[in-house]
């Protein structure tokens, strides 16, 4: 079986608020990979931020695509956290590129809908992945990273399936190297169809109890899980514990 490797969600988020220094310092600490989201302001810089509007985090009713960088630079973020509230700022995706970079951290990128509203969206990030020690870029959108394979082939492509797709689509995406699905999908019967695409899997979710990660398949590759400490040790063969 191929080795399966853990990605931290939003860094690690079980532990720290997403998609954060923290997280991400978290994770590394961990060592394991890092998921995380990428959007694109209005005049085209990349940031680090999971939902479409800042408002769940920040309280200001803004859609990323429809503002420049400096609104969202001096932004601060958080939650209340276990008793206590801390602020954050959004980061630079450019700088948590080189900081990966630097420690040899695996990136799952994916890209949200921001990236639909930008001309040049797929083709600024693409010049910023030059030197990472291993990546790939996800998505729910097939047209974006058909936009990434055409500017960068070598970058790996990875769809995230929805409840309700068409494996004869998917098999046709020539341009879609591995598939992302939730763990609420995830059945023998489902990946077995999987498997006729020829394309690697890895599934999200995961906390740490499932039967995918006791006994997972040989066509699995991958598990994304805001507990990847916990995935890490049960992922871990017998002998070495």
């Amino acid at each position: 079986m191929s080795e399966v490797k853990v990605y931290a969600h939003r860094g690690a988020s079980g532990y720290a608020l997403e998609n954060t220094w923290k997280s991400f310092q978290k994770a590394c600490n961990f060592g394991v990979g890092i998921e995380l989201d990428v959007q694109i302001t209005k005049d085209g810089v990349i940031v680090v931020f999971h939902d479409d509007n800042v408002k769940r985090l920040s309280g200001k009713d803004a859609r990323i695509e429809e503002v420049d960088y400096d609104f969202l630079k001096e932004l601060k973020i958080g939650k209340k956290w276990r008793r206590s509230f801390v602020h954050h700022k959004i980061p630079l995706a450019y700088e948590v590129f080189q900081w990966a970079k630097e420690k040899k951290v695996p990136l799952n990128i994916e890209m949200k809908s921001s990236f639909l509203h930008h001309p040049n969206g797929t083709k600024i990030l693409c010049a910023m992945l030059d030197g990472l020690h291993d990546v790939h870029l996800s998505s729910f959108h097939p047209q974006l990273l058909k936009e990434i394979k055409k500017t960068k082939p070598s970058v790996e492509t990875a769809l995230i399936l929805k409840k309700k797709f068409s494996l004869e689509e998917v098999i046709g995406m020539d341009w879609v190297d591995s598939l992302h699905l939730h763990k609420r999908l995830y059945s023998s019967q489902l990946i077995d169809q999987l498997q006729q695409t020829g394309k690697k899997i890895r599934v999200y979710g995961m906390v740490g109890s499932e039967a995918a990660i006791k006994k997972p398949d040989s066509c699995l590759v991958g598990v994304i899980t805001d507990y990847p400490d916990r995935i890490k040790e049960k992922l871990r063969p017998a002998v070495e514990r």
